[in-house]
Parts: structure tokens; sequence; C-alpha cells
């Protein structure tokens, strides 16, 4: 039973050692701790090239993207080839947007008097053609509308954690067309 005991604090103390050792070298090569030495940053510095600032370590944060202005109004203009046309006749009409920051932009085009043909209703450019005869009468006036709708989805990182912002900005536009004969 003696000889028993010597072998169990033998392989304790073995064991013991091991970890000691095991602890040691690990310390050594920096794992699990930290060191000193490691670079906080990708670039290089040396001792030359930074300033002693008594244990205070200044961060200083700049943007190197300004915040996108918020749009209040779109500034939607309609191209005309022709505002006073013959029956039969074709006008070609063009939207175009500037300065809009959205994921999605959407035009509608709206034959709001049902007088003449639209080519489609949500291309760029459209045509609009007027109808072959006036049914007696001299002169006809179609209206078109444009709707546009900007859909903007921002989204930012702030002290609070990932910020989104979605806003739907709309604006309608008339078109006044004149058959004539």
């Amino acid at each position: 039973m003696r000889v028993s005991r010597i072998n169990m604090l033998f392989y304790s103390s073995l064991v013991g050692i091991y970890i000691l050792l095991v602890g040691l070298v690990l310390s050594l090569a920096s794992c699990g701790g930290s060191n000193l030495k490691n670079p906080v940053s990708e670039e290089v510095t040396t001792e030359e090239d930074s300033e002693a600032t008594d244990d205070v370590v200044e961060l200083t944060q700049t943007l190197d993207v300004t915040e996108p202005e918020q749009v209040t109004d779109l500034n939607v203009k309609i191209t005309v080839t022709k505002k006073t046309v013959q029956p039969g006749e074709a006008v070609e009409l063009t939207a175009s947007l500037k300065e809009v920051r959205g994921s999605s932009v959407t035009l509608n085009w709206l034959n709001i008097t049902q007088f003449g043909e639209l080519s489609a209703a949500n291309a760029n450019p459209v045509t609009w053609t007027a109808p072959q005869t006036l049914n007696g009468e001299s002169v006809q006036v179609e209206v078109i509308q444009l709707v546009v709708t900007v859909i903007s989805e921002v989204v930012s990182v702030g002290s609070s954690g990932i910020e989104t912002d979605t806003q739907i900005f709309t604006d309608t536009k008339n078109v006044l067309l004149t058959v004539r004969n």
C-alpha cells in the first residue's frame, strides 16, 4: 500500500510539472494572452514615430462619407416633342429626374381624359398618339399625368447600432396636349 501511495504522488507530481511546462510554453508563445508588441493597426509604428502621452490614448474619428442630403422635393422635368398636334400624329414624352437618391424610382403615365392612346404606362420615354378624328370638334385637349415615386432606403451605423430609414417621395406633373384640325 505504501508503494501505491508513492506511485500516486510520483504521477501527480509529473502531471503538475507537465501542466507547469505547458503553461510556460503557452506564456512564452503569447497564446491566450495579450502581447504588448501586438500592433493595433496594420501600420508598423516605431518609438520614433509615436509620442508618449502618459497612458492616455486619444482616438480621433474622421468621417469619410458625408451624410446624403434629405430630399424634400423631387426635381421632375417632362420634355414633350410637340404640344399641339394634328389628328393621328404622335408625340414623345420623356421624364427626367435630377439629384435623386433612391433605391427605387417608379414612373406612372396616366391618360386622364382617355383621348388618344399612350404607348406604355411605366416606360420612359412614352409615345402618345392623337386620335384620327375629333368627332366634329375643332380642338380637343388631352391631359397626361406623370406620377413619380422614389423610395429611398438608407442604412447607417450609429452609436446605437445599425439603423435603417425608408423614405417615400412622390410628385405629380400634368401635361396638356392640344389636338387641332
